[in-house]
């Protein structure tokens, strides 16, 4: 398994590159190569990215978005968030500027995710002149905002999709500009150690200013893939491609020595990116601080940038247990012995649904772990209230509902 994982790794490094020497070969060789987040073009703040987590990780985070912060990275991410979930961050940049992120996503009886964010940049203090003088005559600022409306659900367990509606305004001195903007993601779980995520970003968005000029964001392709190469230790590939604008790489790891307290180790571009995360719980629900550091493209300063996320009604990291994706990684990929699997059992069920949701706990405000199949046979473990507890072929445990299965006699 771990020489199949190293395999998938370089194939997929492999590929990255290759896409990246393809997407080279349409440059225009006199494209200015400025970096994406400092090249004034429109739309600049929907691409500096958000939560210190996925800074942290490079940004290389297409294939993993599984918290609320999915909204933003990859929508058909937010169809991993089983719990409702808030995010917020609040970074001071250099140039007087402000960058603030909100987020939330909120799953709907199990069918999909809704997510509703907002993005702001603010700029203040600078200088305004009517001629060529020394002194300013004025100073104003610029302010630009996006409000996020994303919706993100699963086709089957291995394919999820998701897209956003984004309204975007830019309100510069005097003058406003209004838009509309689209976001179209899905993500592929090959196995629960393997993932690829795709998104296209910013699909015919623009500015409308009242003085009639119309400005289009450029179009940004995402695509990115996830693998857990051992227990507890993922790492993760981007390649973005902003219209006009050189091919990007991503490269993410996250090692969680401890489950509650993971470090994380990026490359943005050209950057190297680190960070930390710190989850405790607050009575039935999870606070999880996740700090980023990276340095400012415009001044090389250092940059450090601290997002919280809180979890309602759950009681485990955000985003480190999620369905069928690489988190759920455990030692139980190892192949039992038929005796192994029924030790410790209270009989046995059949699964009577046609397809049945796994949770990780008994109820369905908990994750999905996994689904199973009618006429599928599963040790009976525990049994609490109308749940029972189950485990699985491959080792992994989870509780499924009594009015789903029948129970077998041994």
């Amino acid at each position: 398994m771990r020489f199949l994982k190293i395999c998938v790794i370089n194939f997929s490094v492999a590929l990255f590159l290759l896409s990246g020497n393809l997407l080279a070969q349409e440059e225009n060789t006199t494209t200015t190569t400025l970096s994406q987040d400092s090249n004034g073009s429109p739309g600049v703040f929907l691409r500096m990215g958000v939560g210190a987590r996925a800074l942290g990780m490079g940004s290389a985070f297409t294939a993993l978005a599984n918290d609320a912060s999915a909204a933003y990275w990859n929508p058909a991410g937010l169809e991993h968030v089983r719990s409702a979930q808030f995010e917020f961050m609040n970074v001071d940049l250099p140039f007087d500027r402000r960058f603030n992120y909100i987020s939330s996503a909120i799953p709907v009886r199990g069918m999909f995710t809704l997510g509703v964010s907002w993005v702001g940049l603010r700029i203040t203090g600078i200088e305004g002149r009517s001629g060529n003088s020394a002194q300013p005559e004025y100073f104003f600022g610029n302010s630009q905002d996006a409000l996020f409306f994303s919706v993100g659900s699963s086709l089957n367990q291995h394919i999820s999709f998701g897209g956003s509606v984004k309204l975007i305004r830019n309100n510069l001195d005097n003058d406003l500009a209004t838009g509309l903007g689209f976001d179209a993601g899905m993500m592929l779980r090959v196995t629960d150690w393997l993932s690829f995520g795709a998104l296209a970003q910013d699909i015919g968005t623009d500015y409308r200013w009242k003085s009639g000029l119309t400005e289009g964001v450029p179009l940004t392709l995402r695509l990115g893939t996830a693998v857990e190469v051992y227990e507890g230790v993922t790492v993760s590939a981007d390649v973005n491609r902003t219209s006009g604008q050189p091919m990007t790489l991503h490269l993410g790891a996250e090692i969680r020595p401890v489950e509650m307290m993971p470090l994380r180790l990026g490359f943005n571009d050209s950057q190297i990116t680190g960070g930390a995360g710190f989850a405790f719980p607050l009575s039935s629900h999870m606070l999880e601080l996740n700090y980023g550091y990276a340095s400012d493209r415009l001044l090389n300063d250092d940059i450090h940038r601290v997002s919280v996320i809180l979890s309602l009604g759950k009681k485990s990291m955000p985003g480190y247990r999620s369905p069928g994706n690489i988190y759920n990684a455990t030692k139980s990929r190892k192949k039992r012995s038929p005796s192994s699997q029924i030790s410790g059992s209270k009989g046995s069920l059949a699964v009577t649904a046609k397809l049945l949701n796994v949770r990780s706990g008994p109820g369905a405000q908990y994750w999905k772990v996994g689904q199973i199949r009618k006429g599928q046979r599963f040790a009976l473990l525990e049994k609490r209230g109308d749940w029972r507890k189950i485990r699985l072929a491959s080792g992994r445990v989870g509780w499924v509902h009594r009015d789903y299965v029948m129970t077998l006699q041994n």
